[in-house]
């Protein structure tokens, strides 16, 4: 395991804050776990953070995580989360093939260098193994016209605080774009779950005026306009 210095650009103290407005996130890895039926698994997620979202696993899987804040290692594992200290950006000392399903929640988008983490996650993935990642989308349409009126980069403000010089986020996504990059690692999409995550204002409301229908037509057609985030479930392309 390479002991090179990560370059962090985070805080575990955003991860344990924001902890209970990820439940958007939380709520469908419940689903995936129940209607994929992930029991008796080896579940390891890249760049776990604190380890929220391998607890939903961990009742009924072994479950582990890789990160590369220590201080986050070290919250992880007080949580009861077997965690591995390493740097995402190089590859990474674990076993080929010893994976059932791998987690990437919104890691990606914080690598200079994301295909080093994609590579490393195809090589660990059993040959009938899974990926799931979610990558925020920035320029949906809200985020357009955030920028139109002088956001900066920061269109959503996830990171209020943070100057732009030193903003968390390096890489920036589209439902193509991500989409090519997991091409280019070995991975294809089996299901796109992104609609779980639009975009569009009073969601339930709407939803309950019928028109739910409509505007996930216009989701799937437009996902870079109509999506919050793209949410993937992946496999190894053999």
């Amino acid at each position: 395991m390479s002991t090179t210095k990560n370059r962090i650009n985070y805080k575990t103290s955003w991860l344990i804050d924001e902890t209970a407005s990820r439940s958007h996130i939380t709520n469908v890895l419940q689903e995936v776990r129940q209607r994929y039926a992930i029991i008796d698994k080896h579940v390891l997620e890249l760049g776990c953070g604190i380890g929220t979202n391998l607890q939903i696993f961990a009742n009924w899987n072994h479950v582990n995580g890789v990160e590369g804040l220590e201080s986050a290692v070290q919250e992880a594992r007080a949580r009861g989360i077997e965690t591995l200290h390493a740097n995402l950006e190089l590859p990474l000392s674990l076993e080929n093939r010893s994976v059932d399903w791998i987690l990437c929640i919104d890691v990606l988008e914080h690598l200079l260098n994301p295909t080093v983490c994609l590579e490393s996650a195809y090589r660990i993935l059993r040959e009938d193994g899974q990926l799931i990642i979610n990558v925020p989308n920035h320029f949906d349409w809200r985020g357009r016209i955030h920028v139109l009126l002088g956001s900066g980069i920061d269109s959503q403000r996830y990171f209020p605080d943070s100057p732009h010089w030193e903003y968390p986020h390096v890489r920036f996504f589209q439902r193509e774009s991500i989409e090519a990059l997991l091409l280019k690692s070995g991975f294809i999409v089996q299901e796109d779950l992104s609609a779980r995550f639009t975009s569009f204002p009073k969601m339930v409301t709407l939803s309950r005026a019928g028109l739910a229908t409509p505007l996930l037509s216009l989701q799937r057609r437009w996902p870079d306009l109509f999506s919050a985030g793209f949410f993937l479930i992946c496999r190894k392309i053999l």
